[in-house]
C-alpha cells in the first residue's frame, strides 16, 4: 500500500475516574512503543497507531465528534470515538453530498443533502466504521469506535502513554488504520506505569469500494 499521511483525531478525555473519588496516587498508567513494519521492514514513521484498554470504567457523558465534508474529502480521514458518540457530518462544499456506511458496527445512509447543512449518526457499537459518499468515490473516512476512554495515539517514534487507569489487568488492543489489529494483556498497578512493546504490520490499501447499492461508481442518477 502506498504510504499516506493520516491524522487521527482522538476525541476523549482520559479522566477515567472523577478526581474527587480517586487521587492520582490511586491510579496507574501504561506506556510503551509500537513498531510499525511493512513487508517485514520497519517504517520510519510509526505515528497514528491507536492503543486502547478494554474493561476500563467509562464515565457517563454525552459525546459528539465532527467529520466535515470539505474540498470533496472527509476531514479527518481517520477518527477514534467512544461507543455512543454522535458524529456530525456538516457539508462545507458547494455541492450535494451523501454519507453512508455498510460496516457491520453501523449501517446507515444519510441520503443527499446540500451545502451548509449537516446530518448526524450515533455510533452505538464498537468496531471499525468505513464512511463513504455515494456520489464521490474518492471520499472516505475510517472511524474506530472503542469501548473506553482509555486510549491514545502514537507519535512518530511509536511512543504512547495512557494515564488515569484504575489498578487491574486489562486486555490491550493495538490498531493500525491501514493494518492489522494486535491484542495482548497488561497489568496496571497503583501509582505505577506499566510498559509494553508491540509490533504491528501495515497492509496494502483495500480495493476500490462500491456505492451503497453494491454497484461500481459511475454517473450518478
Amino acid at each position: 500500500m502506498p504510504r499516506t499521511t493520516i491524522s487521527i483525531v482522538v476525541f476523549a478525555a482520559l479522566a477515567l475516574i472523577p478526581s474527587e473519588t480517586r487521587s492520582a496516587a490511586e491510579l496507574g498508567s501504561v506506556e510503551g512503543k509500537i513498531r510499525v513494519t511493512k513487508d517485514g521492514k520497519p517504517r520510519a514513521d510509526s505515528s497514528n497507531v491507536v492503543v486502547y484498554l478494554e474493561g476500563v470504567p467509562v464515565p457517563a457523558a454525552a459525546r459528539r465528534h465532527t467529520i466535515r465534508q470539505h474540498n470533496l474529502q472527509f476531514v479527518p480521514r481517520v477518527s477514534v470515538v467512544v461507543k455512543g458518540t454522535t458524529v456530525d457530518f456538516p457539508n462545507d462544499d458547494k455541492v450535494y453530498h451523501n454519507v453512508f456506511s455498510t460496516s457491520v458496527p453501523a449501517r446507515f445512509d444519510l441520503q443527499l443533502y446540500a451545502s451548509g447543512s449537516s446530518k448526524s449518526v450515533q455510533l452505538k457499537r464498537e468496531g471499525v466504521v468505513d464512511v463513504f459518499c455515494n456520489i464521490h468515490p474518492d471520499m472516505s473516512s475510517r472511524v474506530l469506535v472503542v469501548p473506553t476512554t482509555a486510549y491514545a495515539a502514537t507519535d512518530a517514534s511509536g511512543k504512547f502513554r495512557i494515564d488515569g487507569v484504575p489498578p487491574g489487568t486489562y486486555p490491550i488492543v493495538v490498531w493500525h488504520p491501514n493494518g492489522a489489529e494486535v491484542r495482548g494483556q497488561v497489568k496496571i498497578e497503583r501509582g505505577k506505569a506499566a510498559s509494553v512493546t508491540f509490533d504491528v504490520s501495515e497492509n496494502d490499501r483495500p480495493k476500490q469500494h462500491l456505492r451503497k447499492d453494491g454497484t461500481p461508481y459511475g454517473r450518478y442518477e
